[in-house]
């Protein structure tokens, strides 16, 4: 009833005579009579009688103040209620941020850039959050401060967005297919070593509903918030490059060990190193380092992001994203297959070292050899 009313007050503030009929015919009418005094109230007396807030509580239930919140929030596109997918993809080893938000299809694009990481609204027309204009911001400018400046009201307007990071994962909330298709045809531009062969991806659904008791409502179906902001956005961004990139260098391991277990077959049935190939394996020795740097390093899958460890209510979303997704067990498994090629790679490496010990005994053999026959030959008297 109270909001019903308040609507007709927002509706009809600017004309006198109109708002007080409409008003009469309110349902929370007799409160209105009681605030407004007299029938014949001009629009001044009206509007500054309506706004204040102890008599608004007393006679509506609300106030008009929080009810314009609400409906503002509404009009400048929230997320309202609804459900949505969040979808990574592993496009490449390495994606060149600054190239990338400096594309002309994302020159007038909101962007919010944390920790070598960026997030990218996918429609121009997309607004900051709360005073701010990161849209009309360089790419500098509306990277570093759109988080500093908006700890406490950093609600983002409802639309698709992309998250990418520097080691070579997006992320897309609520994206159509042909929109992300048409990213993921941009983001080839300013890749590293593209990912061609093997898609790698992860999905997460959420879901926003301002109605919601507790802040966050955390399933392994589904992640539910009261209002989705950039600091939301980051963290789960965040949980589900790691989990692709993940992905990317298990598939990287396992092709490894692959390789090892053919070595292996090999020897079993021949018992012939003759294909041992020492480039080869000094080469899966630099990747195997390559590989482990890069994960602890690059990924940060030991680190706590900084978002998560100053905020309680982040930093339980963070470490749930892990749990669900695996982060520590799949890091802890895929450690264990490194060490595993790290200790073939130091047998194989042994064999061949011990088979150029050999031949190297060999020639030394020899070499003495024909060292003692040189010495028999000239002990030999010249007239015999």
């Amino acid at each position: 009833m109270s909001r019903f009313g308040l609507g007709i007050i927002s509706s009809y503030i600017h004309t006198s005579n109109a708002a007080y009929d409409a008003l009469r015919q309110s349902p929370c009418r007799r409160g209105v009579e009681e605030l407004c005094g007299r029938k014949n109230q001009n629009s001044k007396s009206l509007f500054s009688m309506l706004h204040n807030t102890a008599l608004q509580q007393r006679f509506l239930g609300t106030s008009v103040a929080d009810v314009h919140e609400r409906d503002r929030t509404v009009e400048k596109g929230s997320w309202g209620k609804r459900m949505f997918r969040v979808e990574a993809t592993y496009v490449g080893s390495m994606i060149r941020m600054y190239d990338l938000l400096n594309l002309e299809d994302f020159k007038n694009n909101f962007k919010a850039i944390h920790k070598g990481s960026a997030l990218i609204g996918l429609r121009p027309s997309l607004d900051a959050p709360a005073t701010s204009s990161p849209l009309s911001m360089s790419p500098k400018e509306s990277g570093a401060s759109i988080l500093a400046s908006h700890r406490d009201s950093d609600q983002v307007p409802f639309g698709p967005y992309m998250g990418v990071t520097t080691y070579g994962s997006a992320v897309f909330f609520d994206t159509p297919d042909e929109l992300k298709t048409e990213c993921l045809s941009l983001l080839q531009q300013v890749v590293v070593d593209p990912v061609v062969d093997t898609k790698y991806t992860e999905e997460f659904t959420l879901s926003v509903d301002p109605q919601l008791t507790a802040w966050s409502k955390l399933d392994p179906d589904c992640m539910a918030f009261q209002r989705m902001d950039l600091r939301n956005m980051h963290v789960i961004s965040t949980v589900l490059s790691q989990s692709v990139a993940l992905d990317y260098y298990s598939n990287h391991v396992e092709r490894t060990l692959e390789t090892f277990c053919s070595l292996n077959q090999e020897m079993m049935e021949t018992a012939n190193i003759s294909k041992l190939n020492k480039q080869v394996l000094l080469q899966l020795v630099a990747e195997n380092n390559i590989v482990m740097t890069e994960i602890i390093s690059k990924l940060g899958v030991h680190e706590r992001y900084d978002i998560a460890w100053k905020d309680a209510k982040y930093g339980h979303v963070w470490d749930f994203a892990r749990t669900e997704l695996e982060i520590e067990t799949r890091f802890e498994t895929l450690d264990m297959k490194l060490n595993l090629i790290q200790d073939n790679l130091k047998y194989f490496l042994e064999i061949l070292q011990n088979r150029k010990s050999d031949f190297l005994e060999w020639i030394i053999i020899v070499l003495i050899a024909m060292e003692i026959g040189l010495s028999l030959y000239q002990l030999i008297p010249v007239g015999a």
